[in-house]
């Protein structure tokens, strides 16, 4: 039987719950959708004609309707009046990450979940994927022994910082969150979940290092449109138009036509992207290192960096039987036994067009269309749990703006 479905928010994210509902009926059931932004709402119209949509989440509580599940995916310093008013109404949640920008509003969505008796679920996709799930497996088979430390890394990839995170709606901490939230709390999860362990004291350093006004090429220009230069990897025209799908994907976020290069770069001059990546209003990192330890000694590092070619995650996971080395992207899982020969595991990838995060965002429907139906559920995020990752990720961005390590 499908379950009633309310998406709240319809960027990318909410446009991809509302896509699953589409081609998996039989699941889900697109009851309504919460939108405001009059470019979003045209888009809504278009992909899903049937479904109300409504412009004030006021006017929706105020009809009653009923709904087994609201994906919250609107911004991040949102969510707590809209987390909050959704559970005080009697919805089970999905909400995107981060919970919250701060402790504060964290723990006041968690005491709302248990006050209205209510699920929240935490979209950390990653948990989901093929990759990491797998690799869960592989820990909880012993074939690795006992984990010591944890080795991972997120390659944003440049053209994914230029556009996200230096002109995009990431880019100012104040506005959003820090890098360390709004990207990595995905990532402090993953290494919380794999440790299955608590987090007991953060170390973290990085910052700023390049785009900034005192490192913008000689002769550059405010806007891109103008700039004479054009050897400039960041160049907006380049990357929007790039063959790469990869890098050109990220013009939709302001061409909402058909992406012609004609009416690609005819929507930039009107966009915030076409902004220079040296006079932009950003202020959160374009690299952190940080440093976690767990209970009995454990630790682990992540690394995030702006400066890759690709956007990729790997990790290295060292244990007392063998070391494990695993690339996302490739879907390539090494297992490294000592003494022994070398494992390959391709973890299966599902057969959907849904969403992203090598297959994340699917088997993340997929399973909370199960635990909604009272079946057995792998990876669901639960709000007590998730709100460990964020406390990792606020005592992170202390530890870097403190220069010492911060006890949780």
């Amino acid at each position: 039987m499908s379950k009633d479905l309310v998406v709240f928010g319809y960027g990318q994210r909410g446009s991809i719950y509302a896509s699953y509902a589409r081609e998996f009926p039989e699941q889900f059931y697109l009851k309504a959708i919460i939108e405001n932004d009059p470019k979003r709402i045209q888009k809504a119209r278009v992909d899903c004609s049937e479904v109300p949509i409504y412009t004030d989440y006021h006017a929706f509580l105020n009809e009653h309707i009923k709904a087994d599940l609201v994906a919250i995916a609107t911004q991040d310093r949102q969510n707590r009046e809209h987390a909050i008013a959704m559970l005080n109404a009697g919805y089970n949640l999905l909400l995107e990450k981060p919970i919250s920008v701060n402790r504060e509003d964290c723990l006041a969505i968690y005491e709302a979940s248990i006050r209205n008796q209510r699920k929240v679920i935490v979209c950390y996709v990653l948990r989901y994927s093929p990759f990491y799930s797998t690799i869960k497996r592989i820990i909880e088979s012993g074939a690795l022994g006992e984990i010591i430390t944890i080795h991972a890394s997120e390659n944003v990839g440049y053209f994914h910082q230029a556009h996200s995170f230096v002109r995009g709606p990431w880019r100012n901490k104040e506005q959003s969150g820090p890098m360390i939230l709004s990207k990595c709390c995905h990532d402090m999860d993953i290494l919380r979940w794999l440790m299955n362990e608590k987090c007991i004291s953060v170390d973290s350093s990085g910052g700023l290092y390049y785009f900034k006004k005192e490192n913008a090429p000689q002769g550059s220009t405010k806007y891109c449109s103008d700039c004479p230069l054009t050897d400039c990897p960041y160049k907006a025209q380049r990357l929007y138009t790039d063959p790469d799908p990869n890098v050109a994907q990220f013009n939709k976020y302001f061409c909402t036509r058909e992406r012609t290069e004609k009416n690609v770069l005819e929507d930039l001059k009107h966009s915030q992207y076409d902004r220079c990546v040296f006079a932009c209003d950003n202020n959160v990192v374009d690299h952190q290192v940080t440093i976690v330890q767990f209970e009995n000694g454990k630790t682990a590092c992540h690394t995030m960096t702006a400066f890759s070619q690709e956007i990729y995650r790997d990790i290295k996971i060292y244990g007392t039987k063998a070391e494990l080395y695993g690339h996302m992207e490739r879907n390539l899982i090494e297992i490294r036994p000592f003494g022994k020969a070398t494992q390959i595991v391709h973890p299966e990838m599902p057969q959907a067009s849904v969403g992203g995060h090598c297959g994340g965002d699917y088997c993340m429907m997929q399973n909370i269309y199960k635990d909604l139906c009272g079946e057995v559920a792998e990876g669901i995020a639960g709000l007590d749990v998730s709100i460990d990752s964020h406390l990792m990720a606020f005592a992170a961005e202390e530890a870097r703006n403190l220069d010492r390590r911060v006890t949780i």
